[in-house]
């Protein structure tokens, strides 16, 4: 496994990207944060702040995580995203079976080039833009070239990612994109962490978290869904509610501070955008200390969901996209 490592920087802040799955590692932000402390203040209460340096990302800490790939650390999720009933999918009349043989395992989760090494083709002090081909297996025989572009930006705090995804075959493609960030959680851990997400629709799953059949697989919450004092959530929230084309998910921290997770001009309705939140219980490290908001095209198992089905076919020469962005705010931006 190659262990280069991209560097972005925009004014004090930076950001590291493995060339191995162009997975983001760390994302450091400087400007006025509170002390960490044992007992952390109350989420609205007022705090003394310093200039201080934060990681906003909990990526991999070194060479055994990112060989373990546990919790697909702000992966890039391609040709697809989340779990596929039983590792199978069928398109266009003809069953795929994946038969455990994708790093993902028996439901083959998060696509094909997790583990991929991706060429970069262009970067500058705070952007890059690389590319892979995914895979061709029997499961997926199709021809599909992945691009990512990341910015860095200071002021604001901001790390916006462009996946495209574009079908290179003679056929039609399934495909739909996402992306896996860890938000570590500032000042304490998940308990104390409140994500808020612009949605009244939960996607309802069964055990192996595939959504259950037909209308059965979503329930109606209250709007908007928050999460606080839970470390038990593993949920996809859909139908989301945009405003100028954007849905955006608020991590509110411990330390007072704030990361936005935007998901742009994605397709909205029942089983399509998606902003994913699972609250880390599972993770072999650090378990609980970071939440891990996803932006999604579409829901899990899409390849399997008649909602799903005109958007996650690409046709020859097509293109499939992803706009997304986190954007980490200081106490002092929020007061």
């Amino acid at each position: 496994m190659s262990h280069e490592i991209w560097t972005l920087k925009a004014g004090k802040d930076s950001v590291s990207i493995a060339k191995i799955g162009a997975t983001v590692l760390d994302w450091q932000v400087e400007d006025l944060f509170e002390e960490p402390c044992a007992v952390p203040t109350p989420l609205d209460d007022p705090r003394e702040l310093e200039m201080r340096t934060v990681h906003v990302i909990d990526g991999y800490r070194d060479e055994a995580e990112a060989r373990e790939m546990d919790g697909f650390r702000s992966a890039l999720l391609a040709p697809w995203s989340n779990r596929l009933r039983d590792g199978k999918y069928t398109f266009q009349g003809r069953e795929y079976d994946f038969r455990g043989k994708t790093v993902g395992g028996a439901l083959a989760l998060h696509g094909l080039v997790t583990n991929q090494p991706f060429e970069l083709l262009e970067s500058g002090e705070d952007f890059l833009r690389a590319k892979v081909q995914v895979p061709k297996l029997d499961a997926y025989p199709f021809e599909v070239e992945v691009e990512v572009t990341y910015r860095l930006s200071s002021n604001p705090h901001r790390l916006s990612l462009d996946l495209l995804a574009r079908n290179n075959g003679e056929g039609d493609a399934p495909i739909t994109l996402g992306w896996h960030p860890y938000i570590a959680c500032q000042g304490g851990s998940v308990e104390n962490t409140r994500v808020t997400v612009p949605s009244q629709v939960r996607v309802q799953t069964d055990n192996n978290l595939i959504p259950e059949p037909g209308i059965k697989g979503f329930s109606t919450q209250a709007y908007p869904v928050t999460l606080v004092h839970r470390r038990d959530i593993d949920w996809g929230m859909t139908s989301l509610v945009a405003e100028d084309g954007v849905a955006t998910a608020l991590v509110d921290h411990a330390d007072g501070s704030q990361t936005a997770v935007e998901l742009k001009d994605a397709r909205q309705g029942l089983g399509l955008a998606t902003l994913h939140v699972y609250t880390a219980q599972d993770l072999a490290y650090r378990r609980g200390l970071s939440v891990a908001v996803e932006p999604l095209l579409a829901m899990t198992d899409a390849f399997n969901r008649p909602e799903c089905a005109e958007l996650i076919t690409v046709p020859p020469g097509g293109v499939q996209e992803l706009h997304a962005a986190l954007e980490h705010r200081s106490p002092r931006q929020l007061s």
